[in-house]
């Protein structure tokens, strides 16, 4: 999957969970279970590279003589961020002397609620941990937070002028 998401720009995967039901140091596993979370900026990309991960899965699973059941559990349709809500939020940015950075993030669960009710943007915040995130490992400093919510009042506030 790591080499499948590094081939196209804002592909993202992840092994959320990995099982080892009965799992022994020095015992190859009868059975193991994980699950992937494959997002991108649009629905064709999410399919397009589902479809090459699991051939690639089933090649190494018959090359090693292994049976390989795959199911998709939860599909949830890719929601773009407003290009206007971007800008508000890039211009927020520059005017707090920070770069840029914008992110593929592929936060659907996070948009698709908002999808077809109202525009969304989404502004992140710096982990503190070498960014990991959805992790108890997961980390913001107060001076991190305290950047991000002058960001967002200062977009706020210029969102309200132009009502």
């Amino acid at each position: 999957m790591e080499r499948r998401a590094r081939r196209e720009q804002g592909l993202v995967g992840t092994v959320g969970r990995f099982e080892v039901p009965n799992g022994a140091i020095n015992v190859i596993p009868k059975r193991c279970e994980l699950s992937l979370d494959v997002r991108a900026q649009d629905d064709d990309a999410v399919t397009r590279a589902l479809a090459d991960i699991l051939a690639e899965a089933r090649t190494l699973a018959g090359r090693r003589g292994v049976r390989l059941n795959a199911r998709e559990s939860l599909r949830a349709k890719a929601v773009p961020c407003a290009p206007r809500l971007q800008r508000l939020f890039a211009e927020s940015i520059e005017k707090a002397n920070l770069p840029v950075k914008r992110l593929a993030s592929g936060a659907g669960h996070d948009a698709v609620m908002f999808d077809g009710f109202t525009d969304i943007g989404m502004l992140f915040v710096r982990c503190g941990n070498g960014g990991i995130s959805h992790s108890p490992r997961e980390t913001v400093t107060a001076q991190d937070a305290g950047i991000a919510a002058q960001i967002l009042r200062d977009t706020l506030l210029r969102m309200a002028a132009q009502i």
